[in-house]
């Protein structure tokens, strides 16, 4: 057995010796900084991992895009957690609200002095025309221009068809849509109408075929967008011509009041008239001025005006109609009366004339002298009659109020009728 050599035993630290301090301490510091690094890149990794959290409000819905392709997922109101960009994106868009979007495009443009003043309180010269490149307008079917604002208020019904048909995915894409369509509706309609019935007339109805007409537009396209209200707002002639064509605007309204009240008061006159009549009446009239040339018609015609005035005409007409019929019927019966006692004393005055005058004579008079609205006035024989006509009052009144304003007054010649003494002597 050989012996071990001594040296094999030898710990090759203890003859390295200890490490210098400094190296011990920079390694030391090394360690910790790796530590440190790699701490501070797991919390990066986290973050990253987590940075595509979003929360979706309450009135929003979120769609979510991986590497650019739409998912079939809404995402509702809540923390949405998604792969980080450019994974996944998620796209939130306001769908819960409506969204107002004014329009300008259709209004002259308004200087640094004009800008929040009421249409009341702008006026310009007539040398101020409209400038092509800063004002807007609207022609309408007269050849006139108008100046509006518009207000529309939409809203989103599918983000889906939204985001995969209309290129972009901010609210700003629908609203850039959606001006064009009310520019280009605005046209349509304005061409349809004439000036006073864009801005006094036919406001509602305006307002209502401009929303017809851009939501056909959208939902062609398949946008997912809805325009729920569109209102117009300080619809104006141009300016410089805005106090004629308001002059104009009140004399075409005067004439029109004063046409209504005219058919108002045609309409009460022929009512007092003829009653509820009176529209048929009128009606019959024309149909026999118009039957002129046939006689049957105009006969038939003829007819029905006579059986409406005897039936249905009532008011003043009707009254005297009736008041006609009833005087016509009173003199018939009177005249048959006296026919038939005609015929009944023919033969008496062919037989005896004389009696029979002298009988009817004597009936006369004792019904005139029985009658207790005659006044009887018996004269004695051989006498005469004196009749005295006296002034009449009214200008006896007269003349007595002539002569007393003529007399003139003179207190001097005026005497008291009764002489009362006073004194001391009389107390």
């Amino acid at each position: 057995m050989t012996p071990q050599d001594p040296a094999s035993h030898r710990d090759p630290q203890a003859e390295e010796g200890p490490l210098d301090v400094a190296h011990q301490s920079l390694a030391d510091a090394l360690r910790a900084s790796f530590r440190i690094l790699k701490g501070i890149m797991m919390v990066l990794v986290v973050l990253y991992l987590f940075s595509n959290v979003r929360r979706v409000d309450s009135h929003e819905q979120a769609l979510q895009l991986r590497l650019g392709r739409l998912q079939p997922d809404v995402h509702e109101a809540g923390l949405v957690w998604a792969f980080p960009f450019p994974i996944d994106e998620i796209v939130p868009l306001p769908t819960r609200k409506s969204n107002e979007l004014p329009i300008d495009s259709h209004t002259f443009h308004r200087s640094k002095n004009e800008v929040g003043k009421s249409l009341a309180f702008i006026a310009r010269g007539p040398t101020q025309g409209l400038r092509p490149d800063l004002d807007g307008a609207l022609m309408t079917a007269d050849a006139g221009l108008v100046h509006m604002r518009w207000k529309v208020t939409y809203k989103f019904d599918d983000v889906a068809k939204y985001v995969s048909q209309i290129l972009g995915r901010e609210v700003e894409a629908a609203e850039t849509l959606i001006r064009t369509f009310v520019e280009n509706a605005g046209i349509l309609v304005a061409s349809s109408l004439t000036a006073e019935e864009m801005i006094r007339t036919r406001v509602e109805y305006v307002q209502q075929e401009m929303r017809r007409r851009i939501n056909e537009q959208l939902e062609r396209l398949g946008s997912g967008v809805t325009v729920t209200v569109i209102e117009m707002y300080e619809p104006t002639p141009p300016i410089p011509v805005r106090k004629a064509f308001d002059d104009t605007q009140r004399a075409e309204s005067s004439k029109r009041t004063k046409i209504r009240d005219a058919e108002q008061a045609q309409s009460n006159i022929l009512n007092k008239v003829a009653g509820a009549a009176h529209a048929r009446v009128l009606k019959a009239i024309d149909v026999i001025d118009d039957a002129a040339a046939d006689p049957a018609q105009h006969a038939a015609a003829k007819a029905e005006l006579d059986r409406l005035l005897d039936q249905e005409v009532e008011g003043t007409a009707g009254r005297i109609l009736k008041d006609a019929g009833a005087y016509l019927s009173t003199v018939v019966g009177r005249m048959k009366s006296d026919v038939a006692l005609y015929r009944t004393m023919l033969p008496e005055y062919k037989r005896n004339p004389a009696l029979l005058v002298a009988r009817l004579l004597e009936q006369t008079r004792q019904k005139i002298l029985n009658n207790p609205d005659v006044t009887k006035v018996f004269r004695p024989a051989k006498s005469e009659f004196r009749i005295l006509i006296s002034l009449d009052p009214d200008q006896t009144r007269i003349e007595e109020e002539r002569r007393l304003q003529e007399k003139e007054f003179d207190p001097s010649k005026l005497r008291p009728t009764r002489i009362v003494p006073v004194g001391p002597e009389y107390d």
